[in-house]
Formats: structure tokens, C-alpha cells, sequence
């Protein structure tokens, strides 16, 4: 023990003594609260509590409901001084900590965040914005999320060096959305490397058929990572995004989700170019709850490089006949087999066996290296899967399944026994094997 090694004899290490460097690298692990409360502790604590290094990224939980009037507190008495030191702010109003005083909440927010940001205009450039899930749709801004957004515009106005901007879960209006992008774009269009929109505009609104919003894009330069959702994607911003960023996009992000419109007709010549201009481009669709076969093959298009797939229903309760999803991975398998990296499943439909199209989608995708999977399937599936690798048919990596049955102890029984059929190649690490039942009553 450390204790026992200690000489009786040696004074006691002083806290005092440590070095500055030690003291504000302690103190950079500590979140905003905590560092504020070691600030008191001492007049040389104080002193280092101003240090730069402190001072470049700032991260504030407005839904840490325990916190919320000290985070508050902290945002509007924010030092002037100290704002030029500041690179990186994120602040985020995350749904689980929403309760019945979320009208005050929202009524001190907008107050807290335009103080703050009219302080720190014109004294701090910076590099990363993270604001996230503030919801501006929900009844309980009433009108103080329009002069929320006024702040953020006006604050974006200033700012001419950014390089990664999140503003996903915002959901504004279009006129508000706008309103932020034309801020946004207008000094640092040419310098912003990623940009994160998921649902950025309100739900239900075609985005896509606004003018104004592929035109916005036209002042990006060097966009390499791009987040957004498919009711914004358009023949129109395809072609944009080919003409500006051709060379520089890598990674292309789109969600459909079911309560967006999601039926606008891209012609894939659109995304032959895009992939022309973008010879590294990766795309990657996430489906929630958009998962009948006609709806999703009207979105996958077969000349875009689809390398990631994600098909969600993201609810057990809500799970309609028609969504089968086998020949989905049928056609996933005959037009993505060249590019498909990684598939990822949930979806219970006792009535649809995968089993053999996904192992056929298996043996053909030269470069699939990821399944995960939630939904009914049989024990042997995995077993199937287990032994193509160890037969060299696959170079699959990662495989995460969740079986969801009835009889529970039954079919964890079966995967025992899969499990240590193949235990020497999972000890050696040849697959990252990640398996358990669920049970579920209602299939």
C-alpha cells in the first residue's frame, strides 16, 4: 500500500508546492462547475483559474436541471477579459433533463445566451460552435425564440474564423433557419470544414424546394463533413455541393426521417456527379422509421457511394407489416456491394427472415467490416456468420447482435454453445463478437 511506503518522518506533500503546470492540468479535467469551486480555493488557484489554456473551450449543460441557475449565472458574468482566449464553445439543452419548469427555463436561456453572446461579440473568434437540441418549435419559447435567433445571427455575424459549426436539433422555422445560415455563411462560408444541421428546421417542412437554401451553400469552399437531413437535399444542392466542394466533401450524413418529407425525385445522374467531383466521398443514410422497401429504394440511389446504412425504427410498439426489410437487403446487396462498409439493424418483425439475404449481403460486400443488428433471428445465424469468417468468405470485423425472442433461456443456451465453438478466433481477436437475447413478449 502507498501508505505503508510513506517515511513516518517526511512532511506531508503540500498542495501549494505544485507546480502551475500540474495545477491547470488538473484543473482542465474538471467540468465548469467544479473548476469555478476550486477557484475559491486559494489566492494562486484564483490566479491560475485565468490561465489561456483554460479558457479555450467552454462547455455549458443548460439541462443539468441541479446546475441550471449557476450555469446561467456562470454564461452571463463571463469574463471580458478571458474572451479573447476562447476557441471552442458548446452548449447544449438536452431533452432528458426537460421538466414542468421548462417555460422559466426558456425564458432565462434566451436571456443568459443573448447577454452572453453580445459580450463576447467582437472580443472572441471562434473555431468550434456546438448548439445543440434547443428545440426552438416547442411551445414553450412562445416568441423568445425569435429573439433567440436574433442573437445568434447577429453574434454569427461577427465571426470569420470558424471551422467546425453543430447546430443539429435546433429545429427553427425556415425563416429562422435561413435567417442563422445567411449569418453563419456570410464571414466563415469559406473557412468551415464541418457542418452538422440534422434537424436543424422544423419537422414536415420541404426545405428542399426553398431556393434560398442551396444558393447559401454556393459561399462554402472546403466543406469536408456535412450532416443534414434528406427533406434538404435536392437536385439543386447536389449539384452546388459538386461545383464548391468538389475535392474537399469526404462525408455526406442524411437522415429521413418518417414525419419529413421525404418523396422529392433526385435523379442519380445528381449524385454521379457529385461522386465524380468527390472522389473520396463517403455517404451514409439513416432511416428512421421510413422503412418500407419503395420509399427506401426511391432514396438510395444506385450511383451514390453509400458506405454506411442504418435502418431504425427506433420504437418496439410501432412496428407496421409492411416494413420487411428483405428485399431492401437484396437490393442494397446487388447495387452496393462495391462500397458498403458498415449495416446496422433495428427492426422486429417476427414475420421477416433476413437470415439468408443478409448472409448472401455478407459473402458479396468486398468491403462490409461492421454488422450490428437488433431483431428476431435464429441462433444459427450467427453461427453461419462465425464460420464464413473463419473460412476467409468475409473480412467482417464487427459483428453486434441482439436476439429478440420469447424464450429466453433457451436461446441463450444456443449461443453458448456458438460462442465457444468459435472462442479461438474471438480469443485471437479476429472478430469483435458482441452477443445477447433480449426477450420480448409480443412477438
Amino acid at each position: 500500500m502507498v501508505g505503508m511506503d510513506m517515511d513516518p518522518f517526511e512532511e506531508p506533500m503540500d498542495w501549494s508546492y505544485l507546480p502551475a503546470e500540474i495545477v491547470v492540468q488538473v484543473l482542465s479535467y474538471l467540468n465548469e462547475q467544479d473548476r469555478a469551486s476550486a477557484a475559491v480555493t486559494c489566492s494562486r488557484w484564483h490566479g491560475l483559474h485565468s490561465h489561456p489554456s483554460l479558457w479555450r473551450h467552454r462547455t455549458f449543460n443548460l439541462g443539468n436541471t441541479a446546475e441550471f441557475h449557476r450555469t446561467c449565472d456562470m454564461l452571463r458574468q463571463y469574463p471580458l477579459g478571458l474572451a479573447f482566449y476562447l476557441k471552442t464553445f458548446e452548449a447544449e439543452y438536452p431533452e432528458t433533463a426537460r421538466g414542468a419548469h421548462r417555460m422559466h427555463h426558456c425564458k432565462r436561456i434566451q436571456k443568459t445566451m443573448t447577454t452572453f453572446l453580445s459580450r463576447l461579440r467582437g472580443k472572441a473568434q471562434l473555431r468550434t460552435l456546438k448548439l445543440r437540441h434547443f428545440e426552438l418549435h416547442r411551445r414553450t419559447w412562445q416568441n423568445r425564440s425569435a429573439d433567440l435567433v436574433r442573437s445568434i445571427a447577429w453574434f454569427l455575424r461577427s465571426q470569420a474564423r470558424l471551422r467546425w459549426v453543430e447546430l443539429q436539433g435546433m429545429n427553427a422555422t425556415p425563416e429562422h433557419g435561413l435567417r442563422m445560415l445567411n449569418s453563419l455563411f456570410r464571414r466563415s462560408g469559406a473557412n468551415i470544414r464541418v457542418l452538422n444541421i440534422q434537424d436543424y428546421f422544423c419537422s414536415a417542412q420541404a426545405i428542399y424546394a426553398l431556393p434560398e437554401f442551396h444558393q447559401l451553400f454556393k459561399r462554402l469552399r472546403h466543406l469536408s463533413v456535412l450532416y443534414l437531413n434528406y427533406n434538404c437535399v435536392s437536385d439543386e444542392l447536389l449539384t452546388t455541393l459538386a461545383e464548391t466542394c468538389g475535392g474537399s466533401l469526404t462525408d455526406l450524413n442524411i437522415k429521413v426521417f418518417h414525419m419529413d418529407p421525404h418523396f422529392q425525385r433526385i435523379w442519380s445522374m445528381s449524385w454521379y456527379s457529385l461522386r465524380c467531383a468527390c472522389a473520396n466521398l463517403k455517404v451514409t443514410f439513416t432511416f428512421e422509421r421510413v422503412l418500407l422497401h419503395q420509399d427506401v429504394k426511391q432514396c438510395l440511389l444506385p450511383d451514390m457511394p453509400l458506405t454506411n446504412l442504418e435502418l431504425t425504427c427506433t420504437n418496439d410498439y410501432v412496428v407496421h407489416r409492411d416494413w420487411v426489410l428483405s428485399p431492401t437487403v437484396r437490393y442494397v446487396e446487388q447495387y452496393f456491394r462495391q462500397t458498403l462498409q458498415e449495416l446496422s439493424i433495428d427492426l422486429l418483425n417476427a414475420d421477416d427472415d433476413l437470415c439468408e439475404p443478409l448472409l448472401q449481403l455478407i459473402q458479396s460486400c468486398e468491403k462490409l467490416w461492421s454488422l450490428e443488428i437488433r431483431t428476431w433471428m435464429r441462433t444459427a445465424f450467427v453461427d453461419s456468420v462465425c464460420q464464413l469468417k473463419k473460412e476467409g468468405k468475409t473480412i467482417l470485423t464487427t459483428f453486434k447482435a441482439v436476439l429478440v425472442t420469447h424464450m429466453d433461456e433457451e436461446t441463450r443456451q444456443e449461443l453458448e454453445v456458438v460462442r465457444n465453438k468459435h472462442k479461438d478466433m474471438i480469443r485471437e481477436g479476429l472478430l469483435n463478437y458482441n452477443f445477447h437475447v433480449e426477450w420480448n413478449p409480443y412477438l
